[in-house]
């Protein structure tokens, strides 16, 4: 293989620094060794650039947020032939890392794909349906930014990207990977920090998110969803 990295993850960041070192410690112990670029839009830039220069990370570094240009920007400088997009609020062990390689090393029809989300820890009274959101995850669903979407970097390109979207970005990678050709949504699940669900409450935030989703898919514009999605300008 002509590239140094046969992965290379993209980590967005925004005033997630909190996040980030156990985020970089993790991804840093794997074996073997993928490139890690973070996207930053951070207000506190020295600290996420110390951070990145301890662990010897990439950094990107953006003026204002907007998450679709910030991973458009990480996978522009990704050396890897797999890109993988992942936030800093979500684990990923090794047996991840496993799971990701083996499914390109035994099939070789995939294109890309994502994790399957721990959907139990976020919301424990839902256990009894887990079955069914795993279903549809796997075969006609959404892939959202929290599954760290998986593709090849050949196959990302063809698509255009994230199209350097502010907002809904995964929604829309996700439907046109899927059109594309043969994606998988793998095992072991994802479990990503619950911070803005205790924020807002489980049940109001999953309502919001599925109404953005709505609205985009009907044809309302990714920026003015952000400012939807975020009413004070912050992220």
């Amino acid at each position: 293989m002509a590239d140094e990295f046969n992965v290379s993850f993209i980590v967005p960041c925004c005033d997630d620094f909190s996040f980030l070192r156990e985020c970089l410690k993790a991804l840093v112990s794997l074996e073997p060794m993928p490139q890690i670029v973070v996207s930053d839009a951070s207000r506190d830039r020295t600290s996420v650039r110390s951070l990145c220069d301890e662990f010897g990370i990439e950094l990107v570094e953006f003026p204002k947020p907007s998450r679709g240009e910030q991973l458009d920007a990480g996978a522009a400088i990704a050396k890897g032939e797999i890109l993988v997009f992942h936030h800093a609020d979500t684990d990923f062990t090794q047996q991840h890392y496993n799971s990701l390689n083996n499914l390109f090393k035994n099939d070789l029809s995939v294109l890309g794909g994502a994790f399957l989300k721990d959907i139990v820890a976020l919301y424990p009274s839902v256990k009894f349906f887990a079955w069914i959101h795993k279903f549809f995850t796997m075969h006609i669903g959404t892939m959202y930014g929290d599954q760290s979407i998986f593709v090849l970097r050949s196959v990302f390109h063809d698509l255009g990207g994230f199209r350097g979207l502010p907002l809904m970005e995964d929604v829309s990678f996700s439907s046109r990977l899927r059109e594309y050709g043969p994606v998988k949504v793998i095992s072991p699940p994802l479990k990503s920090s619950d911070r803005k669900f205790l924020k807002d409450g489980h049940i109001k935030r999953k309502i919001r998110n599925a109404w953005l989703v709505f609205l985009f898919r009907i044809g309302v514009s990714p920026q003015k969803l952000e400012k939807i999605y975020y009413p004070d300008g912050n992220t």
